[in-house]
């Protein structure tokens, strides 16, 4: 797997595990673990948020162990995050080590700990959230990357692939007028938040598409209906991992 440009090469420990740089970065299998991590990404309105919670669904009717975590979600930082982008005070590299913060919080509070003991961990949003969005907003990409040092790589990262115009869509059925900060109004591309939108999330998306093949990510149309999806998803899911031996109880998430 090839490393940022400038990436360090350093490896160290974190929760007992061995953890390394970019370029040596393993996924949770590799490194032994008996759980496995899934992830999905895509731009806001991609629908991905409803292709996991289906597929979490569908894993728990199995009775399987099932533990799940999203983007900027840890008690310890988002109620900083909140206040941060509510008064709009938050630049670039602020922005991208409070959502470090919550990441490396969940990581190692929540996701290894839940990994070590034989868990199927779905992960809406991974670290190649920041690794788009944060490049985007103007940080270098080996300083973003080596933030993420310490964390392995998914298991199994699908990506749902989407038109901007179908995530904006998306987006709007939902709620009269887009957020702030996924518009990228911070970034003054636009006075219009709809423009503003189009090219910050295009922006993100060519991010996501150049680490497709790095990252080897599963990508998914997402521009099919909801049930076509999942089916591919599933498909996907029960093709690459022994579901049988995550049989157990489960946890609340």
């Amino acid at each position: 797997m090839s490393s940022a440009p400038g990436a360090k090469q350093h490896c160290f420990t974190l929760s007992g595990d061995y953890a390394c740089s970019i370029a040596e970065m393993k996924t949770f299998a590799q490194l032994g673990l008996p759980g496995r991590l899934i992830a999905v990404e895509g731009l806001d309105g991609s629908g991905k948020s409803t292709q996991i919670y289906l597929l979490k669904r569908w894993l728990e009717v199995q009775g399987l162990k099932v533990f799940f975590s999203e983007w900027n979600s840890s008690d310890l930082v988002k109620s900083a995050t909140s206040k941060g982008k509510k008064q709009e005070l938050l630049t670039p590299t602020t922005f991208s080590l409070i959502h470090a913060t919550d990441f490396a919080d969940r990581y190692e509070r929540h996701l290894v700990p839940l990994l070590r003991a034989g868990y199927l961990v779905l992960c809406d949003r991974y670290v190649f959230t920041a690794f788009g969005r944060d490049i985007v907003r103007g940080c270098p990409p080996p300083w973003v990357r080596d933030i993420y040092s310490f964390a392995a790589l998914p298991d199994l990262t699908f990506f749902f692939k989407a038109d901007l115009e179908v995530s904006l869509s998306r987006i709007l059925d939902g709620r009269p007028q887009l957020k702030y900060f996924e518009a990228g109004m911070d970034l003054r591309l636009s006075t219009d938040p709809y423009e503003s939108f189009r090219i910050f999330q295009g922006r993100i998306l060519e991010q996501y598409l150049a680490m497709s093949s790095e990252f080897k990510f599963l990508i998914i149309d997402a521009n099919q209906s909801i049930e076509a999806q999942q089916n591919v998803v599933r498909s996907l899911v029960a093709g690459k991992l022994d579901l049988a031996s995550f049989a157990g109880e489960k946890v609340g998430a």
